[in-house]
């Protein structure tokens, strides 16, 4: 139970605090720092877990960090502002205020809404050219993908174009802009507006993990990540959580800091009204997207708030509208999901603040236990070559199998993919299949391994070969390039399709457009039929291999 004299003691939050101590222990991640508040103010801030590992520094309440795409929302607060002065018009094309911005589109034009509410069909963005405007001059070169507003499509890139806007119509830079408009009216004097050189000495040093093209196994290495300046509008804040509860606070009620209003009633209604449904997959809670800022109702809650990543770093706001309870989490790690953290802090914070028994935590999850194990176990027969692997099932886990060699404990990566731990595998996972149609306890049919196929010994394989042009053949490899965030990618063909094969084991086919030139060709990333503003284009073909693949809206990878 709670104390009743004073329920915002660290002993009543001992349960979160001890929950996230076996969390960071099980997580690609240094340290973390986390912060709850309700509407008036903080009842409880805790670091966890180290600032730097190898100094072995502890987080502190004054370290900062890398808040990522929770900045969008600075963004969007920023552009609200100028239009509730009048300045700018939602419903204006950008075109209006950017006449440099030329993307060819067949629809309507794109508007500050559109692209506030990632609506504008524009590609997600690899920054391969970080706080350049050539990412938004190369838009040229591809189009919009929908009739704007029609579908969701989360794209950096267009709240790059708002934080440019934001530096056009006020003749400031986007750091200075943020800083006096929110940070300053909101107290937030621990902050960054943007990542510079200034702002390195009190952060948190980010990390991740040293294999950047393979999917992350349980014992990898954390190593410091790349260190760059950033300072554009789809995320380049540096804080702590203690600013950012302040700025929770802001959310909890209704656009108002402690210094005053920031945007008006109206506008904060506008800002944080589901604009357009968010795709999550099989999750059952309903996300809806807003102007910079998420809204999902859950267990008879409504909850607003935003998530954000950069290089070695993770960040989570979450504010439940119906408790009163916000809650900011930052961390210097890669690869975490802390989501369920969030929501049980949250459940924390509302049983002391009302005497109840505190909630049991979340289980952490375990990567070796599989659930219905006894599916993907079998012979498996490589349909080229006649090799051949078997999977076991025991005890929750599954165990792969080789001559005169160790069992593998195969590790859950997501859906029907598993990384084999072990450099013979690389860089490659395991993508087992069954029939489309099938019931949850039907045995997978086949198992996939990059370009390799194994058939479930005894069953008929769910596909055949199709033909395929001969130049396809140059361009399955790895592809490399100095973008931070999405260093590298590979290509394969299988089965006469081409597919994107993700450095964390996601893949998504290579559908070819018509009318697409033979010897520089532009593919579609998804499957047939399916709206996409996300394409690759391969060309500087040397002997048998392709030496370049172009990015939608700019950026080029080369062959390693």
């Amino acid at each position: 139970m709670a104390s009743p004299t004073n329920p915002n003691t660290p002993q009543s939050y001992a349960p979160l605090t001890e929950y996230l101590g076996r969390w960071l222990a099980a997580a690609p991640a240094a340290g973390l720092s986390i912060s709850v508040t309700d509407r008036r103010e903080t009842r409880f801030t805790a670091g966890v877990g180290y600032a730097d590992l190898a100094a072995r520094s502890p987080v502190l309440a004054g370290t900062t960090f890398q808040i990522g795409s929770i900045g969008k929302s600075f963004t969007a607060l920023a552009l609200l502002q100028l239009v509730q002065a009048g300045r700018l018009d939602l419903n204006a094309p950008i075109s209006t205020h950017l006449p440099w911005l030329a993307m060819p589109s067949r629809y309507g034009p794109i508007t500050l809404r559109h692209l506030l509410s990632h609506t504008a069909g524009l590609p997600a963005g690899t920054d391969f050219a970080p706080a350049a405007r050539y990412e938004g001059y190369a838009l040229r070169d591809t189009e919009a993908a929908w009739e704007p507003g029609s579908r969701f499509h989360y794209s950096n890139t267009g709240y790059k174009l708002l934080g440019w806007l934001l530096e056009d119509v006020t003749g400031l830079d986007y750091g200075s802009i943020i800083r006096q408009r929110v940070l300053e009216p909101l107290g937030m004097h621990a902050s960054h507006p943007v990542i510079s050189h200034r702002t390195w000495h009190d952060m948190a040093t980010g990390y991740v993990d040293l294999h950047d093209d393979r999917p992350r196994r349980l014992d990898d290495t954390l190593i410091p990540a790349h260190w760059s300046e950033y300072a554009v509008g789809d995320g380049s804040q540096v804080s702590t959580v203690g600013d950012m509860a302040r700025y929770a606070r802001l959310w909890l009620n209704d656009g108002r800091g402690e210094l005053g209003p920031v945007v008006s009633p109206a506008l904060y209604r506008q800002m944080t009204t589901p604009t357009i449904a968010m795709p999550r997959g099989e999750a059952e809670e309903d996300y809806r997207y807003g102007f910079g800022i998420i809204s999902h109702r859950g267990c008879g809650h409504h909850f607003i708030g935003h998530g954000g990543g950069t290089v070695g770093f993770r960040s989570i706001m979450i504010t439940d509208q119906t408790d009163g309870l916000g809650v900011v989490i930052l961390c210097n790690g890669s690869s975490v999901d802390l989501y369920p953290a969030a929501r049980f802090a949250l459940q924390v914070a509302s049983a002391v603040r009302d005497g109840d028994s505190i909630p049991e935590a979340p289980a952490l999850s375990d990567p070796t236990r599989v659930e219905s194990a006894d599916r993907y176990a079998g012979h498996f027969i490589d349909e080229a070559s006649g090799a051949a692997l078997t999977v076991t099932a025991r005890d929750g886990r599954l165990l792969l199998h080789r001559q005169d060699r160790p069992d593998i404990t195969l590790e859950h990566i997501g859906g029907n993919t598993f990384c084999v731990p072990d450099d013979d595998f690389d860089p490659f996972p395991l993508r087992f299949r069954a029939p489309e149609d099938a019931g949850h306890d039907v045995p997978m049919v086949e198992m996939h391994h990059g370009p390799t196929v194994y058939v479930r010994d005894g069953a008929t394989p769910l596909a055949v070969a199709a033909p395929y042009p001969p130049e396809w053949n140059t361009f399955p490899g790895h592809y490399r390039s100095h973008a931070p965030y999405l260093t590298s990618f590979r290509v394969i063909l299988r089965r006469g399709r081409l597919y994107l094969a993700w450095p964390n084991g996601g893949e998504e086919p290579l559908t070819p457009r018509a009318g697409e030139p033979a010897a520089s060709p532009r593919f579609d990333i998804g499957p047939v039929g399916e709206p996409t503003a996300e394409w690759i284009r391969f060309d500087t073909v040397v002997g048998s291999r392709a030496l370049r693949a172009r990015w939608a809206g700019g950026g080029s990878f080369y062959r390693v």
